[in-house]
């Protein structure tokens, strides 16, 4: 089997995730490029057919071109995002396409997450959301694709040694959060600290509410 271990963590990270609610049964999609024109991903629907208990067969080998190499099941409609990422951010080896149950929150009331959590601040002030743009089309996939290059170019060398850690994200209005990482490890854990972020934010709005404030 191609890429057997590879495969093996990205079963183990996509049933994580399900089960920490950082992806739900109505979808979601991973890709890992594991050599200069071998990408891995998960098979389409995945997350409905078997609550993201898979095993490396589920886990599609692909070309640049998206010919399946290995693996059982069809390419995601959604893999377009993630290849525009891949394209538009060379140092970008994996990404993740999820529903969180915090995040969604914000993804579907169309506004940018304040972020309030240390873990997330050496990314700025918010995590952007971008744009409405029906799921799977060209035209999501293009926005996606011009926000990595345009946000790529402003992750300095000085953010990335304060941090140790290359990974970025934005929600995607009325659909979910897109990660982009140099490793699926650090996607992973980016989107644990998203989620977190968006948890710790909610409830602090309503402990404002009944006038307690921020102690920082």
């Amino acid at each position: 089997m191609l890429y057997q271990s590879e495969r093996r963590e990205m079963c183990k990270i996509v049933k994580s995730m399900y089960d920490r609610w950082l992806t739900n049964a109505a979808g979601g999609n991973l890709s890992w490029k594991v050599s200069d024109n071998h990408y891995i991903m998960t098979a389409s629907g995945l997350s409905s057919k078997y609550l993201w208990d898979i095993d490396p067969e589920n886990i599609l080998v692909v070309d640049d071109n998206l010919n399946i190499i290995e693996g059982r099941g069809k390419v995601t409609r959604e893999i377009n995002m993630h290849m525009e990422i891949y394209k538009n951010d060379d140092k970008v080896k994996a990404v993740i396409h999820a529903h969180p149950k915090e995040l969604m929150i914000y993804a579907c009331m169309g506004i940018d997450m304040p972020i309030v959590s240390e873990a997330l601040e050496f990314l700025g002030e918010r995590i952007p959301c971008l744009p409405y743009r029906p799921a799977t089309t060209k035209e999501l996939a293009e926005l996606v694709g011009s926000w990595t290059s345009s946000f790529s170019k402003e992750f300095t060398e000085k953010e990335l040694i304060m941090e140790d850690i290359y990974a970025y994200a934005a929600l995607l209005c009325r659909h979910g959060v897109i990660v982009a990482s140099d490793n699926l490890f650090s996607a992973n854990e980016m989107l644990e600290r998203l989620e977190t972020n968006a948890y710790v934010h909610i409830h602090a709005a309503i402990l404002e509410s009944r006038g307690y404030v921020y102690n920082r």
